[in-house]
């Protein structure tokens, strides 16, 4: 199911253009933590996940952005009988909305996923669709003995075909959620990622009982957390003994709660300009080398990752110190640029992977690759050639969204995410291992408020280390305001979406780069 999860994803793709909920505070101690049971998808001493106490209408949710319903989500599982066979049958719909740099955006997926109606019942099929901005897409999947071979159409018509093996979702991940709560256990499978064409690892764990309160009633549920292996922040359910869902949530920022169909489809009207960005005490500079030390407010310490760029450090007060560092990399020098030929052995293969949004294979993409770097003697070079001619190709426009570098390079114009999504595509294409990253970067719009923004730029790999580009900044190195918190349209997008409304940045120091 992973709602807040799928939410977090469709408001990063809307953060990087970049009436008040019931209360249902938990209001006592939880009961004593049960002994759990481990249920591994697929295995035969599951319950019957077919038959699992749920709801048998649709369940509307209000999906409410630092308090603010930016939009709605549908979700029903329901056993059917379809061409005199015995399916079940997993609905979801989505949609967010809201204004960006004036404009308003929307973005709404919808799918279906059927699978045998038996306890571990394979997955037959699939179809999602996405709609809105960042472009038109539909993926149409069709699956037999852990093989889905699957149909894409695009906007404009462009179609293609994949084939995903080790597809091993049964219907347990249909529900996870609602059967981990039943069971007061764990259940763990592997679940396709149908916007990445990927197998994911999810696991729902019963963590404890708990009492909800609201409109002057009382009620105990079960709280089960939801996650990946990596995830930083698990999306969280809260789930009556009856099969309802009375909340979902991801960090303090994202929530889902309960409402008729019509109330749950109202949405405020959300500015994620104001609403999404981190104010700043004071203008930071853009130059490289740089070092910029932030001390921050409300960030969980399992986002304290480090590497080349960025170190942090627990400090006073619960606060963080992250130290940010743009240099002049390595591979600036001629003698050091990896070569092509061997920067594409000695990659990992995920980097230069063609990808649903990545599509580096796509005619159009791969040849203006080739044309541009040709005669490059390094990785860093070509790099550099490929950012400067997706900084001068590609119009600036906010809300312009396309999901497909071959669409982005058609349209001719976008936002950052626009830019890093045709960088990436266009350096894997010319054999550079290259990745998008989301994160923060700091700037001053028209209220003259100094602040970080959410934000998508891109690193290459040479001379043995990953070097941070900006694309629509023109940015070679990317300067020490770009604050990391993961890969766009990875693992890293969703979960750093849940730190909006929490995070802060107490102060900011600005240093010589070492």
């Amino acid at each position: 199911m992973k709602i807040p999860t799928a939410v977090a994803s469709a408001l990063a793709v809307t953060l990087a253009l970049t009436g008040c909920p019931e209360d249902r505070t938990p209001p006592g101690r939880a009961k004593p933590r049960p002994p759990q049971a481990v249920i591994a998808a697929g295995a035969a001493t599951l319950p019957d996940a077919v038959t699992l106490l749920r709801p048998h209408e649709p369940e509307w949710f209000g999906l409410y952005l630092v308090g603010k319903k930016a939009g709605f989500s549908r979700v029903q599982v329901s056993r059917e009988l379809r061409e005199g066979r015995d399916v079940l049958v997993s609905r979801s719909e989505m949609l967010v909305r809201a204004k960006v740099g004036g404009k308003q955006v929307e973005r709404r997926q919808e799918e279906e996923r059927v699978y045998e109606a038996r306890p571990a019942g394979p997955l037959l099929s699939f179809r999602t669709a996405w709609r809105g901005d960042g472009g038109d897409r539909t993926l149409v999947g069709s699956c037999a003995k852990a093989v889905c071979r699957v149909e894409e159409e695009a906007g404009g018509g462009a179609r293609s075909e994949r084939v995903v093996e080790g597809v091993t979702e049964t219907a347990e991940l249909a529900d996870a959620a609602r059967l981990a709560a039943s069971r007061r256990g764990t259940v763990r499978g592997r679940q396709l990622d149908t916007e990445k064409l990927r197998m994911r690892e999810v696991q729902a764990v019963f963590q404890r009982r708990e009492v909800i309160s609201g409109a002057g009633v009382s009620e105990e549920v079960s709280l089960v957390s939801e996650s990946e292996p990596g995830d930083r922040l698990a999306a969280e359910y809260k789930i009556s003994d009856d099969g309802r869902i009375v909340e979902m949530r991801m960090g303090e920022a994202i929530v889902a709660l309960p409402e008729p169909a019509e109330k749950a489809q109202r949405l405020d009207e959300v500015d994620l300009f104001a609403l999404a960005r981190v104010a700043l005490p004071r203008e930071l500079p853009r130059t490289v080398p740089a070092t910029v030390v932030y001390t921050l407010q409300g960030l969980p310490p399992a986002f304290h990752r480090n590497d080349a760029r960025q170190r942090f450090e627990r400090a006073k007060g619960g606060t963080s110190l992250l130290t940010v560092t743009a240099r002049t990399p390595l591979a600036a020098n001629p003698a050091k640029d990896t070569p092509l030929a061997r920067a594409k052995a000695g990659a990992d293969a995920d980097d230069l992977a063609a990808t649903p949004q990545f599509d580096s294979g796509a005619p159009q993409v791969a040849r203006l690759a080739q044309d541009v770097t040709a005669g490059s003697k390094g990785t860093y070079e070509a790099a550099g050639k490929l950012l400067d001619e997706v900084h001068r190709r590609l119009g600036k426009i906010y809300g312009a969204s396309r999901d497909r570098a071959s669409d982005v390079l058609a349209a001719g114009q976008g936002d950052c995410t626009e830019h890093a999504v045709l960088f990436v595509a266009l350096a894997r294409a010319a054999g550079i291992p290259a990745r998008a990253q989301l994160g923060l970067v700091a700037a001053t719009y028209a209220d003259g408020q100094p602040a970080l923004y959410w934000h998508a730029w891109a690193e290459v790999r040479s001379a043995g280390e990953w070097i941070a580009m900006d694309p629509i900044f023109g940015q070679h190195v990317a300067d020490a305001t770009h604050v990391g918190f993961g890969e766009y349209l990875g693992r890293g997008q969703a979960d750093a979406v849940g730190l909006l409304g929490a995070l802060k940045v107490v102060s900011v120091e600005v240093k010589p780069a070492k």
